[in-house]
Parts: structure tokens; sequence; C-alpha cells
């Protein structure tokens, strides 16, 4: 899924504005040079806090390594307030001189978290041992693949193994949400990771920034599911054709929402001669959404009751997708909401992201037209047309696409798919502990080397010298 936006559940990020100017002057010289690291649980985001100048400065690890200069700041009798206008961040903090440890309370937006700021070294740094490093035993070089008549630019890179070739290869097709050529997250980069294990093996990789991230470019606000594999479709003719390419054996390796591009691609376009659908839905997206939001409200401990009414909600937004005009939705949206959940509490309310605040988020994604054109995708009408051969991977503990749509895929595709549910792997194939999304960025695991192991086999098993 589309990253945030796949998950029902809004979840806020900081971003890498940054102010510089200090309106405020105090004396903090007792903490020049020292660290502090909290985590936004929330968010699941850690907030690194040191001294600089005199003057208290944030970083944001997991989005840059730049500082964030406080715009306003001011310490008074222990307490540190901090505003960074850019991104809207305001901290209240109370120093405790005894345990050197700063409580309070994190706000930006909608979101107000509690915070405890402790002691460290240095910067959070997250330890990411599978990302390669130079030298490789395979070629890479940058292309670009123009849509002229769509305006869209995609920027990427192909690796390519050692020898003659030619060699099968492979498109890479990322999941929801704009992401760059490494599908990177919380220090993450899954296709960085497969593309060096792939080509290792003698399969050529070709993985591609999203439209507008990195160095693609083209419409984003109005783009749908089916736009996104238009570009896909034009980075595997793009593929087909390159120097030491078999342009007979070259497929899509799809994750998440990718996994539903290569089957609508793989649909229409004869000349994919596989697929695989690395946590690919068997459904239709709202089904997805569904089975992802009570699978997570069920690990946050929510009773199931108040998870029902949660469900209900999105089943009666869904189905006013085509019957409420989009001048409307916000409104009508209330109306539901507030029938719906007039028996329960505000704090049950606030369990499942049903508050007045969070419907404004929802209707916000409800009026996307992303949203509104993935609801009602259905992976198992284009399951049925495609042709070639299809690997179809999940994992037993994957909170977003849930294993249950390997069942779909399966039945849609009459069994002719290679179905594949992998013990203990979350949505992003590392292995884990439940599957929830707040794992993934404690998890030093990018992908798991069985999940790899399963692509390569599959795909040199279609490769015919």
């Amino acid at each position: 899924m589309k990253k945030s936006i796949g998950i029902f559940v809004a979840l806020w990020v900081l971003t890498s504005c940054f102010g510089y100017a200090i309106a405020q002057k105090a004396d903090v010289s007792q903490f020049e040079g020292k660290w502090w690291l909290g985590m936004i649980e929330e968010a699941n985001l850690p907030i690194n806090l040191t001294f600089s100048e005199n003057a208290p400065v944030l970083y944001s690890p997991l989005q840059s390594d730049k500082p964030m200069k406080a715009t306003k700041w001011s310490f008074e009798k222990d307490t540190l307030r901090i505003n960074h206008s850019a991104t809207g961040v305001r901290l209240t903090l109370v120093w405790n001189s005894g345990t050197n440890i700063f409580t309070g309370v994190f706000r930006q937006g909608l979101l107000k978290s509690q915070m405890v700021l402790e002691p460290t070294d240095t910067m959070f740094a997250l330890v990411r041992p599978q990302t390669p490093q130079a030298p490789f035993p395979y070629s890479e070089r940058e292309v670009t693949i123009e849509r002229k008549k769509a305006g869209v630019t995609l920027a990427g890179t192909l690796t390519v193994p050692e020898g003659k070739g030619p060699f099968p290869a492979v498109v890479l097709v990322s999941g929801s949400g704009q992401q760059n050529r490494d599908e990177e997250l919380m220090g993450h980069k899954p296709f960085l990771v497969l593309a060096d294990f792939l080509s290792r093996r003698g399969i050529a990789v070709l993985r591609y920034d999203d439209r507008g991230v990195g160095g693609s470019k083209g419409a984003v606000n109005d783009a749908t599911t089916l736009d996104f594999a238009d570009d896909a479709e034009a980075v595997f003719e793009f593929l087909r054709k390159q120097k030491n390419i078999d342009p007979k054996c070259v497929g899509i390796v799809g994750h998440s929402e990718g996994g539903l591009i290569a089957p609508i691609v793989a649909s229409r376009n004869k000349k994919v001669a596989f697929i695989v659908m690395m946590a690919g839905q068997g459904t239709t997206g709202a089904d997805v959404l569904l089975q992802q939001n009570e699978r997570l409200f069920e690990l946050n401990g929510v009773p199931k009751e108040v998870i029902d009414v949660r469900l209900d909600v999105m089943n009666s937004f869904f189905k006013a997708i085509d019957t409420v005009a989009l001048d409307d939705y916000n409104k009508v949206l209330n109306a539901i909401a507030d029938e719906k959940c007039k028996d329960m509490t505000s704090e049950q309310r606030k369990m499942v992201f049903l508050r007045k605040g969070d419907l404004m988020g929802l209707s916000m994604q409800m009026q996307m037209a992303w949203m509104r054109c993935f609801v009602k995708l259905d992976s198992r009408v284009y399951l049925r047309k495609v042709r070639c051969p299809i690997l179809a991977l999940g994992g037993d503990r994957d909170c977003q696409v849930l294993p249950v749509n390997l069942d779909g895929i399966d039945n849609a595709t009459g069994g002719r798919a290679r179905i594949r549910l992998l013990a203990g792997l979350n949505h992003l194939f590392q292995h884990c502990e439940t599957g929830a999304t707040s794992e993934y960025m404690r998890i030093e695991e990018t992908m798991a080397r069985e999940a790899m192991e399963e692509v390569s086999s599959f795909v040199k098993e279609q490769y015919k010298d």
C-alpha cells in the first residue's frame, strides 16, 4: 500500500524544511554539546535534542541529518519551550536536574503526544546491515524514461550482471505513496537490497523513482493506480530494449500496490514474461483497507465492538464515493460518522480515530483521486486475464495486506499462480514479532533472505537459454 495513504490511520512525519532565526535568548550553557533522545510513539519517530551556540536544536534522523534550529524558544524555571515555524512543531519540556531528563508535550497540527527525552551519547542512528556497499560485482547505469504525451519523466537505476548476457530482467514497482527507487522507508531500502541480491545472481534489475520523487517528474495530485500502471509499463518497455537484456524474459516485481500494478500491466501487455506479487492484494482496495484497519486496531488492543463501528463507518464512506458530490463529501461524511458513533464515548472515538479532527483527515483522503480509484480496483479482474507465470508472496504476519489475499489470488488464477506464505514475516518481508507497523523502524533486517530467494529462483526458472 502506498505508505501512509494506504494505512487509513494517518501518521505524522517531520518534513525537511528548516528555519534558523532565533527569536529569544536564554542561558542554556549548562546543556551545551549534550544530547537527548525521545520517541513520538504515535508516529514511531525518534527526535534528538541538543544545544549549540547557546540555543536548542532538534534533529529528526529518519528524515534528514540536517538540524532544525528553533525559530522561537525560551528557557525559564526549568521549562524549555521550542517552536519550529517551518514544520509547526511545538515542544514544552520540563527539565529534571536530578535525572537530567526532559519530559513534556510535543505538538504538531492535530498531533499531541507526551514525550520523554533521556540523555544519550549522540544522534540516533539506524542499523541497516543489509544495505549494499560498493564495490559491486555488476554494472550500474542511470537511466531516464520519457512519457512525453503524459508529461512524465521517470529516472532510475539499471543494474546488469557481469558477463555477455543476455540476462533475464525485472522492473521493481513500489507500494503506495510516492517513493524513491529504493522504496526507502525508516532507513530501510528494500528495493536496493533486492536489486543487489538479484543482480549478484544473474538477473538485471531496473528500479525507478515514482513520479514527483527524486529524479522523476509528473503530475501526482490527480494520479491514480492506473496512471502509475502506465508508468510501470513504460519502464518495462524501456527495459526490454536495453543492451544485454533478453527481451523475451523481462517481468515485473511489484510490492504492495506494485503487486496490484503488476497484473494490471500483464493483463494487457502479453510481452510481460512473468510477474511477482509481493504482498499484493487479492480483492478490492476497499476490502484491503478494511482488513488492514481491523488487524491494526486488534494489535492495539481496541475492543471488537469499537473496531466494528470503525469498519462500518469506513464501509459507508466507500459507498458514498459514487453517490456524493465532492463538494458535499465532508458534510455527508461527518453526518455518517456522527450517526454511527452516537452510542460511543469520546474515548472510544479516539481509539479508532473517529473524532472531529480525525474525520477532517479522513475526508481529505477520501476526496483524493488516488483513494477514490483504489478502493474500487479489484485485482481479481486483472488476474483472470493474466496468462504469464505468477508468483505471489505473502508474510503470515502482514498487517497491511493480510495473508487472506493470497487466497483471492489463488482463486482468481484458477490455481495457476505459485503461492508462497512465508512464516514470521511482515508487510516489508522482515522477520518480526507481531507485524505491527510500529516494529518496522526497530527491525534491523531490511528484507528476509528467504523472500529474496523465492523471487530469484522463480525468475531463473522462467529464463530459457
